[in-house]
């Protein structure tokens, strides 16, 4: 394991999921349909454990043996169930910043959520001492944007932050975060930029999260976009870019990931096929381990295709074991 320093990820909404796994009784397998209505629906696994995009991407980290520390919202449970879990990371709470509840039903061909979302990360939790973390760490990551409905002031700052902590003190109702975005000059930054946007399919802020995308350009240093089918499709329709186009334009590779197929579109255009599934214990955060997995090659300097393949054994891991890898 190559030594990069402590990595500081999170920076965006928590959430403790409700995890539900209802079960066939003749196979112990999950169910594929909805019980009817009224019914009750005996062999049921319910367990809580502490979640959201951005954890659940240090947690991968973790796992594989990396120093990581967690900084985002945070409660006693939301702790408990990191020591219950024995996630080898360290947290580091954003004050006043409350923890989200999502409801997970596992069925065998994916996950439906029901998030409860009263929490959200805002201008009014910056701090230099949270931004000088988001700077100086290797992993600099952009997540769930959708589901925090302040979302384009919070990651503009956190941009912003690469290129001074100035800007705090310029703040105010008629000048926003995405507006200072305009001022940002040609920063370069050590580590690797991840945005993984979560799904954006119905996000009422979409023009505004794709011009973010566009000021990203004038940052000089290792980017990736991370979406999935109906992520990629949103983001090409808003923009009318083909994949290429977009990447030309925006200088960020796209890492393209389905349940049949990943593409690398970058300088160079990578095909890989997924793998087919012996088994399906959990769905919950394998988009999120994918990623991790990914990055942690990264970190090890192996190849693109390399790290999209250790990022496709890793999540294949997960959904079939319900474990991380480690």
């Amino acid at each position: 394991m190559r030594n990069i320093g402590m990595i500081h990820g999170g920076f965006d909404p928590a959430f403790i999921d409700i995890n539900i796994r209802p079960m066939n009784e003749k196979d112990g397998r999950l169910i594929s349909d909805l019980p009817p209505l009224g019914s009750h629906h005996t062999l049921t696994d319910i367990v809580l454990i502490p979640g959201g995009n951005g954890f659940n991407l240090c947690r991968t980290l973790a796992s594989v043996g990396h120093q990581v520390t967690y900084v985002g919202p945070s409660s006693q449970l939301y702790e408990n169930l990191i020591k219950e879990n024995n996630i080898p990371l360290t947290v580091k709470p954003i004050k006043n910043a409350e923890v989200n509840f999502t409801g997970v039903l596992n069925l065998q061909g994916g996950e439906i959520q029901f998030n409860s979302v009263k929490g959200k990360l805002s201008t009014e939790h910056l701090s230099e001492d949270l931004l000088d973390c988001y700077m100086k760490s290797p992993l600099k990551c952009i997540s769930n944007v959708a589901l925090n409905t302040t979302s384009i002031e919070w990651i503009s700052s956190l941009i912003l932050s690469l290129w001074s902590l100035d800007f705090i003190e310029c703040l105010t109702e008629k000048n926003p975060p995405q507006k200072i975005l305009n001022e940002m000059q040609q920063t370069d930054f050590e580590g690797i930029l991840f945005i993984d946007p979560s799904d954006i399919t119905h996000f009422t802020r979409i023009e505004e999260f794709i011009t973010f995308l566009k000021e990203t350009s004038k940052l000089l240093g290792e980017k990736y976009l991370s979406v999935n089918e109906n992520e990629l499709k949103r983001i090409l329709d808003v923009s009318q870019k083909t994949p290429d186009e977009f990447v030309n334009e925006f200088g960020i590779p796209i890492i393209y990931h389905s349940a049949s197929e990943i593409i690398f579109y970058g300088k160079d255009k990578i095909s890989l096929k997924s793998k087919e599934l012996t088994r399906k214990a959990n769905f919950v955060g394998a988009g999120d381990c994918f990623n991790g997995m990914f990055l942690n090659s990264v970190f090890q300097k192996e190849s693109v295709e390399d790290s999209l393949q250790s990022a496709i054994n890793g999540a294949t891991h997960l959904i079939e074991t319900g474990n991380y890898p480690t």
